[in-house]
């Protein structure tokens, strides 16, 4: 199946044609808004305890909460609207001819950083794909991202869809990265279906999802769809338009449905909240996102999504 735009994580290319058909670009920073130093109320420095890591290494640490928040991440960190969540730090590894030493030290401080940025059920971890892929100049590159994850988001999907992610071996108390490793070798269409779930996208959106997949390969031919997204502060450009990292496709013409609206609702009034505690918490340099996942992790205000 053609796509119009690929995506630069290969795991992801196939999510990305079907779900939303649009380029995300990883690995770069969101622009700063500028708000206020954060304030001086303790909160628990056992949430995303990051004393242990370098200087340098606690830089990142905070650029990564910002990055993931600003993006669809915001959907996963706020309570786990969506199970997981990737397109962040995302990198291509040259393997072949020669190895890239230099991404591959990257990579190993986006694993230090995502070991300690961990906090009740959320965490981090830098997802391998397991395709590899050849570019122009005939080298070969393996593809990752980096991913946040909510444990207890997951083990309510897991158990929601308990036949499907039986037949992968998966069960409810299996590890955050079995299961996306459990999905990223799945069969083609249960590949599909499981990114699906695991991405949070509605059921219209995930049974269309591998439809027009197995539809594509058939007869070579993207399948018409309509968009749909879900705000997030982080935009990026296609064209004229400046759009969310958060989308999903549905067939052509198909009117929202109760779950698509819920999914609307439930995610408006955590962008709301998000957008608040940000202006006050966030400053200049992009300071604070640290501080303010802690206050709102450990606080008893985060909205509900479930």
């Amino acid at each position: 199946m053609t796509t119009p735009l690929r995506r630069v994580a290969i795991g992801r290319i196939l999510v990305g044609a079907l779900f939303g058909g649009l380029a995300l670009t990883g690995g770069c920073a969101p622009s700063a808004r500028v708000g206020v130093a954060p304030p001086t109320a303790v909160v628990s420095t056992s949430c995303f305890d990051i004393s242990a890591l370098s200087p340098a290494d606690q830089r990142v640490a905070e650029q990564i909460l910002l990055e993931f928040g600003d993006r669809e991440g915001l959907y996963t960190l706020a309570g786990g609207l969506k199970p997981i969540s990737s397109d962040v730090r995302d990198l291509q590894l040259r393997i072949a001819p020669t190895l890239d030493s230099a991404t591959l030290s990257t990579m190993e401080q986006q694993r230090r950083v995502a070991a300690a940025l961990s906090c009740g059920d959320i965490g981090l971890t830098v997802q391998v794909f397991t395709a590899t892929q050849r570019t122009r100049d005939s080298s070969e590159i393996r593809n990752t991202s980096m991913v946040v994850f909510h444990r207890g988001a997951l083990r309510a999907m897991v158990t929601r869809y308990a036949p499907f992610f039986a037949s992968l071996g998966v069960t409810p108390s299996t590890a955050p990265q079995e299961i996306l490793a459990a999905v990223e070798n799945a069969p083609r269409a249960a590949r599909w279906r499981g990114y699906g779930y695991l991405f949070g996208y509605p059921d219209v959106a995930v049974d269309f999802f591998v439809q027009a997949g197995e539809e594509g390969d058939r007869t070579g031919k993207l399948v018409p769809r309509d968009f749909r997204r879900i705000e997030t502060v982080y935009k990026f450009a296609s064209g004229r338009d400046s759009l969310s990292t958060f989308v999903y496709a549905v067939p052509k013409g198909a009117a929202p449905t109760a779950d698509e609206e819920q999914l609307q609702q439930r995610a408006a009034a955590i962008l709301r909240e998000y957008r608040a505690r940000r202006a006050r918490r966030v400053a200049a340099e992009s300071t604070g996102a640290l501080t303010l996942w802690r206050a709102w992790l450990t606080g008893a205000s985060a909205p509900s999504t479930r």
